[in-house]
């Protein structure tokens, strides 16, 4: 694994821990490792359960990757209204859905053959 793969796990991982900390829902991280011409390394998801939760969110994925890697995302797209927020690191793009927003777009099933990891919902 290259160093550059490692620090991009590195960043999921702190992004996944964030969304169990703030109880998102139904985490996956879809990795592109091996896949021809994939633009990224990860996708991480994850379900939100209102408008204020999906910001909360976003806010605690940002500021624990920018504590720790010191980094900040490149994009961020759809903090207007809260329904599908995306957080672009480059590699990595990490969407917070809502339910209703998630099961419409169904991006999962777009990759359903590519490695996916499904993470345990926090209480």
């Amino acid at each position: 694994m290259t160093k550059d793969k490692k620090q991009n796990l590195t960043l999921t991982d702190i992004a996944i821990n964030s969304i169990q900390e703030k109880l998102g829902k139904d985490i996956v991280r879809i990795d592109f490792d091996g896949v021809k011409g994939s633009l990224f390394d990860y996708y991480v998801i994850c379900t939100a359960n209102s408008p204020s939760h999906a910001d909360a969110l976003a806010e605690k994925i940002e500021e624990d990757i920018f504590k720790q890697l010191h980094l900040k995302p490149h994009k961020r797209e759809g903090l207007q209204n809260c329904q599908w927020i995306l957080l672009d690191y480059f590699d990595i793009i990490i969407h917070i859905f809502l339910q209703e927003t998630r099961e419409f777009y169904n991006i999962e099933s777009m990759w359903n053959d590519v490695k996916q990891t499904h993470f345990e919902n926090q209480e």
